[in-house]
């Protein structure tokens, strides 16, 4: 996917958009968040690429609110053109999980023929999209945010095929997923942390949640047995391949084939993740310690 600032404001005019049509999600709890608000594709509404739920799916039911409806089969259109007074009212008291934003740019460009190097001086510009979009929906009136960094690239199937080489040292020994593409990763995950202090320091009234998925979901791969899984790094689903990554195959095509038991993958598909990673990255972040600030302290009902 190129990156462009006319894309990321499409991106934003269709969030907005999406704050005018009955589909934001509505429930009593202890949290005080009547609806989530989501950016994101794959990882939260539109593709939901797994076997199962997703982050966003277990963060719903820990707040009691409803699954949020996927977008393709909506029977809603766009044909309000301003925020009211009750649409400012429910920003103010929604969640809003703003990305994962960057993973679908950079692994496009890695797999359209970019070096890492060429990827990696895209990441500012990520960056910027990213809390630009934050300091907008501030101004519109949102009060809390969770703004994640990026699931570990470097651990796909997909990045594991392009990149396979015969060197050991390419490789983290303790996780077997590729070390440059996790060099991409920490300067993106970095900078992101660092830019979003100065919106807490300028926006003191509001509550920006650092969410650390990279290093929720990289235990998975460091650890896979402590939590189950027999298979960290091998596609549930897939054409083929040391890491069953084929691109003349891919997943949900008929000449792919999917594995028996996806809840002992980490990996789901070339770039996605199974419902059981993606629920022990969910308690990691929303019930532990892989937050900045803990995103249970400020809503301790869901850490029960």
């Amino acid at each position: 996917m190129p990156i462009s600032s006319q894309y990321f404001s499409y991106t934003i005019f269709l969030l907005i958009l999406q704050l005018l049509l009955p589909t934001i999600l509505y429930a009593s709890n202890d949290c005080m968040y009547t609806s989530i608000i989501a950016f994101g594709n794959s990882l939260t509404d539109t593709g939901r690429c797994s076997d199962g739920r997703l982050i966003i799916d277990f963060l719903a039911k820990g707040l009691g609110l409803p699954f949020i409806p996927p977008y393709v089969g909506s029977k809603e259109n766009g044909n309000k053109t301003e925020l009211g007074k009750d649409c400012k009212l429910k920003i103010r008291h929604s969640l809003f999980l703003v990305g994962e934003i960057g993973g679908n740019d950079y692994s496009m460009e890695l797999v359209a023929g970019k070096s890492i190097k060429q990827v990696k001086s895209f990441v500012p510009l990520v960056i910027d999209k990213i809390t630009t979009t934050v300091k907008k929906l501030i101004e519109l009136g949102g009060k809390i945010f969770v703004v994640p960094n990026l699931l570990p690239i470097e651990c796909t199937p997909l990045a594991l095929t392009l990149f396979k080489s015969s060197d050991a040292k390419m490789y983290d020994n303790t996780t077997g997923c590729l070390i440059s593409i996790k060099k991409l990763e920490e300067y993106h995950n970095q900078l992101l942390q660092r830019e979003l202090h100065k919106i807490r320091v300028n926006f003191p009234k509001v509550n920006v949640i650092y969410a650390d998925y990279y290093n929720a979901a990289l235990q998975l791969y460091r650890s896979p047995t402590q939590f189950g899984f027999v298979q960290p790094l091998r596609a549930c689903c897939g054409g083929g391949g040391p890491y069953n990554y084929n691109p003349s195959a891919l997943c949900g095509e008929r000449s792919s084939t999917v594995c028996a038991h996806p809840n002992r993958f980490v990996n789901w598909d070339e770039i996605h993740l199974t419902e059981a990673a993606y629920r022990m990255i969910y308690k990691s972040v929303f019930k532990g310690s892989y937050s900045i600030p803990r995103f249970s302290s400020l809503c301790p009902a869901i850490a029960s």
